[in-house]
């Protein structure tokens, strides 16, 4: 035990200075981030998050795909480290086996009749929580240009879908890095949590697009569509990443709220609800979902700067 003095430091906070060869093992230097967590019986400071194994079983017998898929992802996005499963049937392994795989960093490295034994392996994209976030971007403003080329090509449509799965992968790793503590503070996590349900759902509406486009037959008339779409996207990725924006453009291009209200023209408000075509709902719902994760991001970071 080593006995410190808190030292005042501002009108409302006291800190003490770190054991010198504890900061020389890890490492550390003037700006670096530490981790404090509050336990029962005081804090715990670490150099990076604790990680502490997480185990748990579940009794998949009787349960079909939809049932092994949400359970299997809730278990890994609580950030469980090993999960004994018990199941009955070559099919419910079958399943289980093709969940596993959509979650990154799990793996089978054990299995027995009835019984198998999911590990989480050591993954590099646990390092940095913020370049995940943007990959989940970049991954949605990839779809969303690539579904301009493809509007006109029924057959690549039909199969677009399946793209979906890529950003639910590196949504479920964001959100079991969020619940390992990878966010200490809790404001943030909040709102990078909910930040990355919305964008999960982005994705599930331009699957849903897709599959109703691929039926349309005139596809070309949604192009523009999928262009201010693409826009908005990249409208928010812009100005959360490179800092260039803020609230009010995009309240400039859609109006949310109370659109009778509204005392100037919105474009990208405009265009939507003259729409009548069935897909174009879900590009709709998509740039409403964007203006939304403005108000979070964009107003989250205007706060913390006050």
């Amino acid at each position: 035990m080593q006995p410190r003095k808190l030292i005042a430091h501002g009108p409302s906070s006291l800190t003490i200075a770190l054991p010198h060869k504890w900061v020389k093992k890890h490492s550390l230097r003037k700006g670096d981030t530490i981790h404090v967590n509050e336990e029962t019986n005081g804090l715990l400071i670490t150099a990076g998050p604790t990680e502490q194994k997480r185990e748990l079983s579940v009794n998949l017998t009787s349960h079909d795909w939809p049932s092994i898929i949400s359970i299997l992802t809730s278990v890994y996005r609580r950030g469980y480290d090993e999960v004994i499963v018990q199941y009955e049937t070559q099919k419910e392994y079958q399943n289980i086996s093709l969940a596993v795989r959509s979650l990154l960093g799990y793996a089978i490295t054990e299995n027995r009749k009835g019984r198998c034994h999911i590990k989480c392996l050591p993954s590099e994209l646990e390092q940095d929580f913020q370049t995940l976030f943007r990959r989940v971007f970049l991954i949605l403003l990839q779809q969303l240009e690539d579904l301009q080329d493809i509007l006109m090509d029924q057959q690549a449509l039909k199969t677009f879908y399946h793209r979906d799965a890529d950003v639910n992968a590196i949504v479920n790793l964001a959100i079991r890095m969020i619940n390992k503590g990878y966010i200490q503070d809790h404001f943030e996590e909040l709102h990078l949590f909910h930040a990355l349900l919305m964008l999960e759902e982005c994705g599930d509406d331009m699957a849903r697009f897709t599959i109703e486009a691929s039926a349309y037959k005139d596809a070309k008339k949604m192009k523009a569509h999928v262009h201010e779409c693409n826009k908005m996207m990249r409208m928010l990725y812009d100005a959360y990443f490179q800092k260039d924006g803020s609230i009010v453009d995009f309240y400039k291009q859609y109006y949310l709220y109370w659109p009778d209200a509204k005392k100037s023209s919105a474009p990208v408000y405009d265009l939507f609800s003259d729409a009548r075509d069935k897909p174009v709902f879900y590009l709709r719902s998509i740039v409403e979902k964007i203006v939304q994760l403005a108000e979070i991001l964009l107003l989250q970071n205007e706060e913390r700067k006050k």
